[in-house]
């Protein structure tokens, strides 16, 4: 199996500024974009090399003072691209990093804010797209990996390619910069806070989390950034 791309989300507080000019329109012209030859067509694909199930409409900061909203819009996980549809459905890609885009995920109602621009950390550059799940005094991050193989049976004309996803979990602040949490679910709390170790995890323990799913990952974020710890 290969594994092609990673694709991340970060956010400190000093990113989470709202732009001072937003075009409402979905106007294509104010991106910069180019048109990619993807030749997905000549393939069939099990699993997706998207962020989200379908393109939704996205608020996209070019910067902290640029944003242009109501763009059908996706991230294209294989490519490390904020990709758009235009009225016809054909796609582009934008062609400069993206500061922020804002998700409206249909499916669940919720907003999902992707960014760049951001410190490099393991095998991700300042390019790399990173997606926050919980905001505060310490962020919580997810990274997903994309792992894709390709296969054709003898009687098929076109190849198959599978994709999987593989989350990994970080968090950020001001002061300690990027860290990766364990995949060990009792080490968790000392990645967040070694001085804090042991009242985390009694808060796991009151509150029957289970480290190892990204709800309760997120509700332990929660508990933590509206505590005095």
């Amino acid at each position: 199996m290969k594994r092609f791309f990673c694709f991340f989300l970060m956010l400190g507080s000093v990113l989470i500024t709202e732009a001072q000019n937003t075009i409402t329109a979905p106007n294509l012209g104010d991106l910069p974009l180019w048109s990619p030859e993807r030749n997905r067509n000549n393939r069939k694909t099990e699993g997706s090399p998207f962020l989200l199930k379908q393109f939704v409409n996205a608020t996209i900061y070019l910067d902290r003072n640029k944003a242009i909203a109501n763009i059908p819009a996706n991230l294209d996980l294989e490519n490390n691209e904020i990709v758009v549809l235009d009225e016809k459905k054909k796609l582009f890609a934008i062609s400069v990093p993206v500061y922020r885009v804002v998700f409206e995920d249909e499916t669940t109602g919720q907003e999902r804010t992707v960014l760049s621009g951001l410190p490099a950390i393991d095998k991700q550059t300042e390019k790399s797209y990173y997606e926050l799940l919980h905001p505060g005094k310490t962020n919580l991050l997810k990274v997903i990996t994309l792992y894709w193989s390709e296969s054709r049976a003898y009687h098929e004309a076109v190849p198959t390619r599978k994709y999987e996803q593989s989350p990994t979990y970080y968090i950020y602040n001001d002061s300690r910069g990027m860290i990766k949490l364990p995949k060990s679910p009792q080490d968790i709390p000392v990645a967040i806070n070694a001085q804090q170790a042991g009242k985390l995890s009694k808060l796991v323990q009151e509150h029957q989390l289970n480290l190892k799913t990204e709800t309760d990952l997120i509700k332990l974020m929660d508990l933590y950034n509206t505590s005095d710890y």
